[in-house]
């Protein structure tokens, strides 16, 4: 009897919460055309302000079991900033009741117009779970990962479209440490994925010193992607607060499902007035929480949660001015945006270090820890007076994060960057034997020129042994390039095992690489590389059809190093002696 009680008590207390829920709000089927309220959200400071609203109409179905609630704003100078990216989120009320978060709207609108995500829309992510750790891990959205720089097609329309259809709202996105030119240069990434990078400075103060902050309905609301000595947050509008659990910005930040990243609460400095899209220019002041959810009407933050990032150290050294710096930070564990950031990051410390319009070498070394190894990469790129941040540097790291094979389990990355003004490059002009024929087995001499910059022509001697495979041929030929124009030597991966040791064996641009063909072929067998088989051994293994077998060229690679970055090619031909013949 007892039990049954408080069975029917905690129903009771259950349903009179929901009634309360259900009280407070109104649902789109309720609005008419007319009706009026108000929207909050914060212009300057962190405490919301209040802005009148009337509603026009109603879309169903706008979006996938979505409807979008059209309305007029004025006041705040809305008449003059119209809406303004950063005002996602922002809770709307018609009777003091609320009927969702402002999230849509148009560019180059003449009066300030929104499209309003329904608060029911909102409420039923509010309790979700928190991802499982390994979710963290895993791509979001298969396919949908960036590759170095590349973008996701389609996620943001283009410029005509937008003046079209009503849009998401673009989330500003603070960054601070940056510099104008390598903002610019990534801003179109930024774009496809929604957001607008504005410099608006970073905290002066250390995540784990900063105040715990308190989020109401209408508070400037961001999430966190880079922090430490170079600073990214996005933000918007917390909607809805119940508990520990917050409602914000009314539509996805990145649509990336269980995302998780840290939370603050940001304070606005300004309003940015446009007549594209004016902007919210803030900064992060204080922790509350993370991210644990990111859906198609709003994301969901706990201010228990908390987010594991990836530590980010980089060192860079000037050899002529004698100038070093450092940078220590942290970024979002993301497959989508940690290789964009972790990009940006480098691109930076280059940026800073070669302050110079001079002939640049720059020397670079990445070591980055996963849970059960650590993979390193090393090179050397020219910058012609002094320019544009090496596209191989970026893209050798962008490979890490987007493999085919899932987001590998990055715990940190550290990197070395060293610099000095000077060109250290060599075209390789051509390539000749010393003797005019060789037999399988020997070693000969391959005669490689190379045409340094400023310098004169030379020869690099190259000892090669011609494979004893060659006794069927006439001739040998050898091709000569830079190692950044050598294939890998290693199979097709098979596995994210197979595929960073491939990513490692990639040779550097000052590896001069003579590639031999031999007539033989390899096989491809599980990842596995297998070279120079006899032919009873490759009819046995294609006999037994064993599952992912793949006929390969059979290569043999000489590597040579030197001291310069290499371009050009060349080709050698040697004769084969047969047998007996002198």
């Amino acid at each position: 009897m007892r039990r049954a009680l408080i069975l029917l008590l905690v129903g009771l207390a259950t349903a009179v919460a929901e009634s309360r829920t259900v009280d407070h709000t109104l649902a789109p089927h309720q609005l008419r055309p007319g009706m009026t309220g108000y929207g909050m959200s914060v212009f300057r400071g962190t405490e919301p302000e209040r802005f009148a609203v009337e509603i026009i109409g109603v879309l169903p179905n706008a979006l996938p079991k979505q409807d979008m609630i059209l309305m007029r704003m004025s006041g705040a100078n809305l008449e003059q900033h119209k809406i303004i990216a950063g005002m996602s989120g922002s809770p709307v009320y018609i009777n003091d009741k609320m009927i969702g978060a402002i999230a849509y709207g148009w560019t180059f609108e003449n009066e300030p117009l929104a499209g309003v995500t329904p608060i029911h829309n909102m409420l039923a992510e509010i309790d979700q779970p928190p991802p499982r750790p390994a979710a963290r891990q895993q791509p979001a959205r298969p396919g949908m990962a960036s590759v170095g720089l590349a973008s996701r097609p389609g996620l943001i329309p283009p410029l005509e479209q937008e003046l079209a259809a009503p849009q998401r709202l673009l989330t500003p996105l603070s960054v601070g440490g940056f510099s104008p030119e390598i903002i610019t240069h990534f801003a179109a990434t930024f774009h496809d994925f929604g957001l607008i990078p504005v410099s608006a400075g970073g905290s002066a103060v250390d995540p784990a010193r900063r105040p715990v902050g308190k989020i109401v309905p209408g508070s400037a609301l961001g999430i966190e992607l880079v922090r430490g000595d170079l600073n990214a947050v996005g933000v918007g509008t917390a909607t809805y607060v119940k508990g520990d659990r917050v409602l914000g910005f009314g539509h996805p930040f990145l649509l990336g499902g269980e995302v998780v990243a840290p939370a603050v609460q940001a304070k606005v400095h300004t309003v940015m007035s446009s007549l594209a899209r004016s902007f919210k220019l803030a900064s992060a002041v204080a922790q509350v929480g993370a991210m644990i959810g990111d859906w198609q009407s709003c994301i969901v933050t706990d201010s228990k949660a908390t987010a594991s990032m990836i530590p980010v150290d980089v060192t860079a050294h000037g050899l002529d001015t004698d100038r070093s710096d450092r940078f220590r930070l942290e970024i979002i564990d993301n497959q989508m945006l940690s290789p964009v950031f972790a990009q940006m990051t480098l691109a930076q410390v280059i940026r800073n270090i070669v302050a110079s319009t001079q002939d640049t070498m720059l020397e670079f070394d990445l070591e980055i820890t996963l849970a059960d190894r650590t993979v390193t990469l090393a090179n050397t790129h020219y910058l012609p007076q002094g320019g544009r941040i090496p596209a191989g540097v970026l893209r050798q790291l962008g490979a890490l994060f987007s493999t085919p094979f899932g987001h590998p389990p990055i715990r940190n990355i550290r990197a070395t960057v060293t610099t000095r003004q000077a060109r250290h490059t060599a075209t390789i002009l051509g390539a000749y034997f010393g003797q005019a024929d060789a037999r399988p087995g020997e070693t000969v001499t391959l005669n490689v020129l190379l045409k340094p910059f400023d310098a004169p022509q030379r020869i690099l001697k190259l000892p090669v042994t011609i494979p004893s495979s060659t006794g069927s041929l006439q001739q040998l030929t050898v091709a000569v390039v830079s190692g950044t124009q050598a294939p890998i030597d290693a199979a097709k991966p098979d596995s994210l095992a197979t595929y960073l040791d491939a990513i490692e064996k990639q040779q550097r641009s000052t590896d001069l690489v003579a590639i031999i063909r031999q007539p033989t072929e390899g096989l491809q067998v599980r990842g596995h590389l297998l070279k120079n088989l006899p032919a009873s051994a490759r009819s046995v293994l294609d006999g037994q059809r064993i599952a992912n077998v793949v006929r390969t060229p059979d290569l043999v690679h000489v590597v040579e190093p030197t001291d310069w970055v290499l371009s050009g090619h060349g080709m050698a031909q040697i004769k084969i002696k047969k047998r007996g013949e002198n």
